[in-house]
């Protein structure tokens, strides 16, 4: 048996880079309470600790997500994506089932490892759980569930953050809302252009997307209109910071404005030039996501030092 496939099928750098929302939510919410109570929660090896157990929470159960969208995807990934494992015949169905149990038991124990440093005692568990219904309903039927199929793989992908806040205190700063909100956005944006990149191959499996609902052009629309909603969000901390209330390091500012273009030039390309274009404006949201959570890290490292 070979072990490449299964790791192929996790799609493993998406949920490595998706763990840093919960790396981003701890480290955030450690810092509000310091300098705003006076409450330290960890010495410097507990905060290491906690941050590879909640990125380890994160990283197993996004990663069994990807393989149970795999397995209900399969009719349509054999016309956009037969290279991938299950359409290309490296793993069987079974296998794909077995492969998601474990996944989900690893996360779940990790979880359970993290209850001793949590705030929130065994709810740790309990908020994992829930992280783990919410990424594989989408996972198996989302895609079918248009608009709100859309919304739950973005909450799904922002909801470290909130895990890693709850994990450290009982309070949610109101920076880390606003990291949600921009996440959200992008991600929003970003699957209903994917929706419009996979319009032919959804067809097969009537997947319900913004595109093949109410067209090409309404879907465009609203895709630039989430990434402009995601743009304002990323532009919000840097502004509090202007107006005093420090909600980030100063780092914060190199890289909001280069994934803030990337999130606009992807809403330009979509809105110019929908069907053929897509792919491009995707490549620029994930960029653009992918440079956001940089610098959401960026000012939670610098703001603890």
């Amino acid at each position: 048996m070979k072990v490449k496939p299964f790791i192929t099928i996790m799609r493993p750098a998406n949920p490595l880079f998706g763990s840093l929302t919960a790396i981003i939510g701890v480290l955030t919410t450690n810092y509000f309470i310091i300098v705003n109570f006076g409450l330290i929660r960890w010495t410097i090896p507990e905060l290491l600790i906690v941050l590879l157990l909640t990125a380890s929470t994160y990283i197993f159960m996004a990663a069994a997500g990807n393989v149970v969208n795999d397995i209900y995807d399969l009719e349509v990934d054999k016309v956009n994506r037969p290279d991938r494992p299950l359409p290309s015949g490296q793993i069987t169905i079974r296998q794909a089932k077995a492969w998601t149990v474990i996944l989900i038991l690893l996360s779940l124990l990790f979880s359970v490892f993290t209850v001793p440093y949590s705030f929130i005692g065994i709810w740790t568990v309990a908020l994992a759980a829930i992280f783990a219904v919410v990424g594989l309903v989408y996972a198996a039927k989302g895609k079918v569930m248009g608009l709100w199929g859309n919304f739950t793989v973005a909450i799904s992908f922002a909801f470290g953050l909130f895990y890693g806040a709850l994990v450290t205190y009982l309070f949610i700063p109101p920076v880390i809302f606003v990291y949600f909100i921009t996440a959200a956005s992008v991600l929003q944006g970003r699957e209903i252009i994917k929706g419009i990149e996979d319009i032919e191959g959804d067809a097969l499996r009537d997947v319900q997307t913004i595109a093949r609902k109410y067209g090409i052009r309404k879907a465009a629309i609203l895709a630039a209109i989430c990434n402009i909603i995601g743009i304002v969000s990323f532009l919000t901390p840097w502004i509090a910071n202007m107006l005093g209330l420090i909600w980030t390091g100063p780092l914060y500012i190199i890289l909001v404005i280069p994934a803030s273009l990337c999130v606009a030039i992807s809403a330009i390309l979509i809105l110019r030039n929908t069907e053929e274009r897509a792919a491009r404006a995707s490549f620029f949201d994930k960029i653009g996501a992918y440079l956001g959570l940089l610098t959401f890290l960026l000012g939670s490292i610098f703001i603890i030092i």
